[in-house]
């Protein structure tokens, strides 16, 4: 399914007629009963898919960003995905709802969800990722949708999809969907999200990106959860490893972040010479020093 947004006059005076009835019925509802209804709507539109279908979806779902909290968007994101890890051919519902949600933590969380419940395709054993990927690079999706996507896939950790993510801050041009893309945090510090960054800083000139960057990688030792710095690999979908009994997510290996400090200084450094004054980028180095000591 293409995602793209379409001008709502394209549709027929009967459908027109039915969404605004729809509409005026979401308005009435509960919070509860809004969540109810947001919940069926958006299953029911991945059972029968079709870019028409996304207009009136779309729409309604503004009803429930206007009247319900951050929380209860989350609530309703997690009340599809557990239908779905049941019933995982909807899968695309948690696509629409990253392609929909404004917010970066129910979009990004949307989104991983996404990549861990789609069943695979042709054995890939990275179909989940592969297709998210794909909307990324297909040009339909809005700056912000892009931006969601490429949150969620940054912030899976896994090392093998870097070459999905590669550069995708290019496909950004506004300076505050850049911000938020270097803010994303999960509370785990992946390899890959300090790969990611680390690549960003050293292709790009534009001092809000260097400014970005170096924020989140300071505040990366204050917000892991491990401690540190870990390189993890996912099983896609999570069915696969819990058919097993095992965990869908397996951590590699891990590092203090002094420990990991060494391994990327030499492109940090390289970085700080390229950097004009006054310099941030030396900020990194200090935090990572102290996150040691704080860990201790």
């Amino acid at each position: 399914m293409s995602a793209t947004p379409h001008d709502r006059s394209s549709s027929t005076p009967d459908l027109g007629s039915a969404f605004d009835a729809e509409a005026q019925e979401w308005e009435s509802l509960s919070e509860p009963q809004l969540v109810a209804a947001a919940f069926v709507r958006i299953l029911d539109f991945a059972r029968t898919p079709s870019d028409d279908g996304f207009v009136p979806v779309e729409a309604l779902y503004r009803i429930v960003v206007r009247r319900l909290s951050v929380e209860q968007r989350l609530m309703l994101e997690s009340r599809v995905c557990e239908y779905i890890c049941e019933v995982p051919r909807y899968a695309l519902a948690l696509l629409v709802l990253t392609l929909m949600e404004p917010d970066p933590r129910v979009s990004s969380t949307a989104a991983i969800d996404f990549t861990m419940v789609m069943p695979r395709i042709k054995g890939d054993p990275l179909t989940g990722p592969n297709l998210l990927a794909h909307d990324l690079r297909s040009g339909s999706l809005t700056p912000g949708q892009q931006r969601a996507v490429l949150t969620g896939l940054v912030l899976l950790g896994d090392e093998r999809v870097l070459p999905l993510v590669r550069g995708g801050w290019r496909l950004l041009e506004a300076p505050e969907e850049r911000r938020l893309l270097a803010a994303a945090a999960s509370g785990s510090v992946s390899t890959l999200l300090i790969e990611f960054l680390l690549d960003w800083l050293e292709h790009t000139t534009d001092e809000r990106d260097i400014g970005a960057i170096a924020g989140a990688m300071v505040r990366m030792p204050a917000i892991s959860r491990h401690g540190g710095v870990v390189r993890e690999e996912r099983t896609f979908p999570a069915s696969e490893a819990e058919k097993r009994g095992d965990s869908p997510i397996r951590y590699l290996a891990m590092w203090q972040f002094d420990e990991y400090l060494e391994v990327i200084r030499p492109r940090l450094e390289a970085a700080i010479a390229r950097e004009p004054e006054p310099k941030v980028l030396p900020a990194i180095i200090e935090a990572w020093s102290l996150g040691a000591q704080s860990a201790a």
